[in-house]
């Protein structure tokens, strides 16, 4: 797929999205100081996008959440890959300085155990992972290696 050098201006692509996770959206927003919202990027090439979190304008922010309870299944696993290639491909097409969230439910934490390759790869590709809690408190999870 071939992409412009240049992204056409936020205001052109940008406009909210489909209803997201509310109380996570605020506790998100609370936890980095700035105010996220569901939002939907149409591409110069047409190509649609969806993201459960962006501030305004020409993102800085790109969120997913899974906001998992109970036990970790596959479907789950590659649910959380699959976010974070989408939020990496549309922050390094479009949004370079964008910085790239999941926020996961507790259970999914265990996925980015020392030693496992996911931690190393969302490093690799800065991509910040949060886990909140029930009460949907958020906290930065060190996945450096």
């Amino acid at each position: 797929m071939v992409h412009s050098a240049e992204s056409p201006p936020p205001e052109e692509i940008a406009r909210p999205a489909r209803q997201g996770n509310t109380e996570l959206t605020r506790a998100l927003s609370a936890y980095l100081g700035t105010e996220l919202t569901p939002r939907e990027f149409t591409l110069a090439d047409g190509t649609r996008i969806g993201v459960d979190g962006a501030d305004g304008g020409r993102p800085t922010v790109l969120a997913q959440f899974s906001p998992l309870h109970g036990p970790v299944k596959s479907a789950q696993r590659n649910k959380v890959i699959a976010d974070a290639f989408k939020l990496v491909w549309l922050r390094d097409r479009h949004f370079p300085d964008a910085r790239v969230l999941l926020v996961l439910g507790e259970p999914l934490a265990k996925l980015f155990g020392r030693g496992a390759w996911l931690p190393a790869a969302f490093a690799t590709h800065r991509i910040t992972v949060a886990i909140a809690d029930d009460q949907h408190r958020i906290r930065a999870l060190d996945i450096s290696t």
